[in-house]
């Protein structure tokens, strides 16, 4: 038998030429830097998908690297017929520009930006009434060097003082906050990252049932194994920490973490993902590592080891239809019955989302069309701490107890920039991610959609994004909303134009140092 300190050295040396052989014999993937979701980029590279173009890009898993980006325009402007999106892959080109120039080094960037805003809230189907218009800069470095990316990009922003989202201070002249911050190494078969930068797992242009840009952004550590072809993605987070009850005079805390992965893979035009999904915490909780193995089946440690999480599944698919129409649906199962206990029987927590986009039409406009549905009680347990939010902002989406259709149509290349028209209507009942959840008496009789006074807000409205010159985007989404039971008051009709529109500016001249 080998002691157990030679057998230490060889497992060492096991491990150490493992990641040596990894590192050098998989090819380095340059341009690692990440396109923040929130980047007008987005917004082209949606219009494109729709119509068939850049599908070497994943449609569910966001963000993008600069380097899949540039390689995906790349392939579309060989074909016979890229001088029709030459201004839309132009537009994309100059956006990731900002982010990763090409070739190894440091690179430093600042730009400053305003934004016309009717409502603090982002989401502008709730739409509040704290008008605007606010200034605010930006700051951002990238250092790359090979198949490894360091970034950070932060901003001052007055708009965050009247964002109800926002958890920080709001007394001072201008507030601002660290939006992204990592490290990250990228290889052809694996990515790693750790830090704080916006992540989706969502249909397109809509929210993800699990993961999605809602939040602020939070610290976490990603993995991804694999190729487009299949993959194993995974998130580990500490979330922030929430009161144990829902008694203002309770100051106990709860520590909170955030644990989720997801297998992906193609099976001809589909694409398929399973995800499995957990919080969990407690009044002096550490970090398990047990719930965060990307390889285990978690909702087993409930069972087999007695451990305490609120756990949730997903699936999604994404069919790549001929002509470029992209069919895809994702479900969300956050709590059903196994156990005999006729007494425990909750009302169902489940969460829906249907999407197609790229429906052909004259001209070369597509048609649009979405619908999600959460019911009452998903994204919630009895344990306060096991919520799917973070500070106070869901996880997945916005919030519960609600549902939203929304149809539209996408004007074609004939414009310099994608515009969408659209039409939405939302059902927004009581039920809420940040309420109590109901005493196992009143289960039976719960309501498991649409609890109470039905707030409905019917809007019309157009967004888009543009870069109309060197460094100058515009960015906004501009409408019509009426709101019945408005405040959830019976009979109470609130109209209003309700928008957000930003225009920024960073010159092109960066700072900009290389190795050699």
């Amino acid at each position: 038998m080998i002691p157990l300190l030679p057998r230490l050295r060889i497992a060492s040396r096991v491990v150490v030429a493992a990641v040596a052989c990894v590192v050098s014999a998989a090819p380095l993937v340059a341009q690692g830097t990440l396109l923040p979701v929130d980047d007008v980029a987005y917004t082209y590279i949606d219009a494109l998908q729709a119509r068939g173009l850049l599908r070497e890009l994943p449609i569910i898993e966001r963000p993008y690297t600069v380097g899949a980006i540039r390689s995906a325009v790349a392939a579309v402007r060989r074909r016979e017929d890229a001088a029709t999106w030459s201004r839309w892959l132009a537009a994309i080109e100059q956006a990731v520009e900002k982010y990763a120039p090409d070739g190894d080094g440091l690179t430093v960037g600042v730009g400053v930006y305003g934004v016309a805003q009717t409502s603090g809230r982002r989401d502008l189907m709730r739409a509040d009434d704290r008008t605007a218009l606010a200034p605010g800069f930006t700051g951002r470095f990238t250092f790359q060097a090979g198949a490894f990316t360091a970034a950070m990009r932060a901003f001052g922003d007055r708009r965050l003082r009247d964002d109800p989202d926002f958890i920080g201070r709001k007394d001072r002249v201008i507030s601002g906050r660290t939006e992204d911050a990592y490290l990250a190494g990228h290889w052809k078969y694996g990515t790693v990252q750790i830090g704080r930068i916006a992540r989706s797992w969502g249909l397109p242009n809509m929210l993800g049932l699990q993961l999605s840009q809602a939040p602020y952004t939070y610290d976490h550590l990603y993995g991804r194994l694999g190729t487009q072809k299949l993959h194993l993605s995974s998130i580990i987070a500490r979330l922030d920490d929430d009161f144990t009850t829902f008694d203002p005079a309770n100051i106990n805390r709860a520590q909170r973490w955030f644990s989720a992965h997801r297998l992906g893979f193609q099976l001809g035009r589909f694409d398929i993902g399973l995800t499995e999904s957990l919080v969990y915490g407690g009044s002096g909780q550490p970090f398990d590592l047990g719930l965060s193995n990307p390889v285990s089946i978690l909702a087993l440690s409930q069972y087999a080891e007695n451990k305490q999480f609120n756990i949730a599944f997903g699936l999604d698919a994404l069919y790549r239809a001929p002509k470029g129409m992209l069919l895809g649906g994702q479900v969300l199962i956050d709590d059903f019955q196994i156990d005999d206990c006729p007494l425990c029987v909750e009302p169902p927590s489940v969460g829906v989302a249907l999407s197609a986009e790229g429906v052909p039409l004259a001209g070369g406009t597509r048609l649009f069309a979405n619908y999600v549905r959460v019911t009452n009680l998903t994204y919630r347990t009895e344990r306060r701490w096991e919520r799917f939010v973070y500070a106070d902002v869901g996880l997945g989406q916005w919030a519960s107890d609600f549902d939203e259709v929304r149809l539209g149509v996408d004007i074609g290349p004939v414009l310099p920039l994608p515009l969408r028209g659209y039409v939405a209507y939302r059902r927004q009942g009581e039920g809420d991610i940040l309420q109590p959840f109901p005493d196992r008496s009143q289960w039976a009789t719960w309501p498991g959609f649409l609890q109470g006074t039905v707030i409905n807000t019917a809007r019309v409205g157009v967004s888009g994004a543009l870069r109309l010159g060197p460094g100058l985007e515009l960015h906004g989404d501009v409408g019509i909303n009426r709101v019945a039971n408005a405040g959830r008051v019976v009979g109470r009709t609130v109209d209003g134009v309700e928008g957000r529109i930003r225009l920024a500016w960073e010159p092109r001249r960066r700072l900009r140092l290389k190795f050699d």
